[in-house]
């Protein structure tokens, strides 16, 4: 999957981007310069999904039920600069089948949200948060945990705790693959400490799984399913795996 276009905002601007200078503020401050720092490699999702928006997603004509409903889900962004009601709900998207546009569609949100923020913040004078959204890979978290322990190998340990720290206080998390199974008690103690810290607070996340939201009890138990259902909307995606096909 590739970045189709020069940048994130070539959308937002009428006479797309191919009218602004080389070294345009905004995509300096989306973007980064060569891919590293910037908003949206700041948020930790794999390189190729980084220029991905509502817009451009390639899941979208496989999913298009699902991007209806995400269209709007995206439209309460803007809740963040509203005082009286700014609760974002949690997405909870699933598929049994793996390589249905999940992942794709979780960070198409997240980077939405980190649009959104930026411009939404410019716009009202403010000064824009840096790190607005993050993106958890919960299988690569548990593998780096489980190495880092048979390891004895502490500066791994210490870099999962500062995931965890970020994890639980950022303004929205994408946490993907939550459904992992044969999670040890240890490593499941820390996705409930990131899952009651972000429900406590009334943070989003967006979750992607190929099991059911009721069926994460089995997963881990059924008080972490509890946390994840409060105030969370599932989403089903239809079909088999896209992955491979072009």
């Amino acid at each position: 999957m590739a970045i189709v276009q020069s940048c994130i905002l070539n959308e937002r601007n009428t006479k797309g981007c191919s009218t602004c200078p080389p070294t345009c503020p905004h995509k300096i401050a989306l973007e980064g310069l060569n891919g590293k720092g910037g908003r949206i490699a700041l948020a930790g999702a794999p390189p190729s999904y980084r220029g991905l928006t509502l817009k451009n997603s390639p899941a979208r004509d496989s999913q298009s039920k699902v991007y209806d409903l995400l269209e709007k889900y995206i439209a309460t962004f803007q809740r963040i600069f509203d005082a009286e009601n700014n609760r974002i709900k949690s997405l909870y998207l699933f598929s049994e089948s793996p390589g249905t546009g999940k992942t794709t569609t979780a960070v198409v949100a997240m980077n939405e949200y980190i649009i959104a923020t930026y411009l939404g913040a410019l716009k009202r004078g403010i000064q824009p948060t840096q790190q607005p959204a993050l993106f958890l890979d919960v299988n690569e978290m548990q593998t780096k945990y489980n190495l880092s322990n048979m390891t004895n190998n502490e500066e791994g340990l210490n870099e999962i705790k500062m995931m965890i720290k970020r994890a639980s206080v950022v303004d929205l998390l994408v946490c993907d693959d939550i459904g992992i199974r044969g999670a040890s008690e240890s490593f499941r103690s820390l996705v409930h400490a990131i899952i009651n810290a972000r429900t406590t607070a009334d943070l989003p996340t967006i979750y992607t799984s190929n099991v059911t939201i009721n069926e994460l009890k089995t997963v881990f138990d059924e008080r972490l399913a509890d946390r994840i259902k409060d105030q969370c909307a599932v989403i089903a995606f239809e079909g088999e795996s896209k992955r491979g096909r072009r």
